[in-house]
């Protein structure tokens, strides 16, 4: 039987480009497609090594592991030894279950299938490779294109929100309550008759910190017969804040004037004096990635 060494080595090299691809995805890892070429091409070259014996060597269980690791290195680089490792657990990972899929494919298909000092055989490939390898190549690249497309787009969107994400410090009747704030340059929530700009924040984050009261009051929405159920020294803290959100009608939003906040920007604490706190019964965040929306003016610039 001829045995094409091209074709062996551009199937597996093709398969490994996949498996990099797919674990880049997996990963969310950004890389270049030179890189994974480049990755891909080194285990192309491995796997034409059997078909001389003079290489037989590099079969052994140690060989394998190297190769893996030199592939892994190629294509994703050497930022981080923990980054690294994850992302070498994550190709095996990968290759087990691809590696899995394709022998119960061609045992499956072919039935002529076998295993031979660690090395898989099929006698139906006609010197060119397997079907079922090919198969998976035709059909894997779009479909690890698209997937490796949305979740790097997904890594885009996340990396670009926490560019905004910030520490926030508010301070109540003394006690102090630190959580994560979002600058959302498209909030421009003021109080009517101050002009004061205000900063939301989840309930759930600080109900602990304002009166059951006030946070009855926020529940309900209801700020006509909670005005009056307010301790007497929150009464002059309070305000109400009409808004309305995008695609809904006008509505009231329950708000405070806090002691006042800390905003972190470049590893230094400013004071913001001048900001009401109003309060969000919802969530901000779908994840809980951040708790507090922060207007842009409370930023010093």
């Amino acid at each position: 039987m001829t045995v094409y060494a091209d074709l062996i080595f551009l199937l597996n090299g093709c398969i490994d480009f996949l498996l990099l691809w797919l674990t880049s995805g997996i990963r969310k890892q950004k890389t270049s497609y030179w890189r994974l070429l480049l990755a891909a091409m080194v285990g192309g070259i491995y796997s034409m090594l059997h078909l001389w014996p003079v290489f037989s060597l590099a079969y052994f269980f140690p060989v394998k592991i190297l190769v893996s690791m030199v592939m892994v290195w190629v294509a994703y680089g050497f930022c981080h030894p923990l980054a690294y490792l994850r992302n070498l657990g994550v190709f095996y990972l990968v290759c087990f279950i691809a590696g899995g899929a394709m022998i119960a494919l061609h045992y499956v298909i072919t039935g002529d299938s076998q295993v031979a000092g660690g090395v898989f055989f099929t006698q139906s490939s006609k010197g060119w490779g397997s079907p079922v390898s090919w198969l998976l190549i035709l059909f894997g690249f779009p479909l690890v294109w698209a997937y490796t497309r949305f979740s790097l787009r997904s890594l885009n969107e996340r990396q670009s929100v926490h560019q905004f994400l910030t520490r926030v410090k508010i301070f109540i009747d003394g006690k102090e309550l630190e959580c994560t704030g979002l600058v959302d340059t498209g909030n421009q929530l003021r109080d009517p008759m101050t002009r004061t700009p205000v900063m939301m924040v989840e309930l759930e984050r600080i109900k602990s910190w304002i009166p059951h009261e006030l946070k009855e009051m926020a529940e309900a929405n209801d700020w006509e017969k909670g005005w009056l159920m307010l301790p007497p020294e929150w009464m002059a803290r309070v305000r109400v804040i009409p808004y309305r959100a995008a695609g809904s009608k006008g509505n009231m939003m329950i708000a405070f004037k806090p002691d006042h906040v800390q905003i972190l920007q470049e590893n230094k604490w400013n004071n913001v004096d001048r900001v009401l706190i109003g309060i969000d019964v919802g969530h901000l965040s779908s994840d809980g990635t951040y708790q507090a929306i922060i207007h842009p003016s409370c930023l010093s610039v």
